[in-house]
């Protein structure tokens, strides 16, 4: 499932759509962040939900979300955020982006 790359005026409208989704905030020169992408694209479908990525590090959404570190994966459902995981000092795994989606 191809993760699809999108801004910030395009995150508050899916936010306000009250679909579920998760919005994987990452950056091209963190070798975790491109790890995790890779296995979302092979394992996707597994996850049941839309992923979107904003890895342009200059978005508002990263300040408006409050991104310290990458890749961090927020879960969004129902017009709200619902979930969140940042990264541990080794990245962030396929299974625990999936365990978002038990958090909401």
């Amino acid at each position: 499932m191809p993760i699809q790359k999108i801004t910030s005026g395009e995150l508050e409208k899916l936010i306000s759509s009250g679909k579920r989704f998760v919005a994987v905030f990452s950056a091209s020169w963190c070798g975790f962040c491109r790890g995790l992408i890779k296995d979302i694209e092979r394992k996707g479908e597994g996850l049941g939900v839309v992923v979107v990525d904003i890895s342009d590090e200059s978005d508002p959404a990263w300040d408006a979300y409050r991104i310290e570190m990458v890749p961090t994966a927020v879960l969004f459902d129902g017009g709200r955020e619902a979930a969140r995981k940042p990264p541990g000092w080794d990245g962030l795994s396929f299974s625990e982006v999936k365990g978002l989606l038990g958090k909401a």
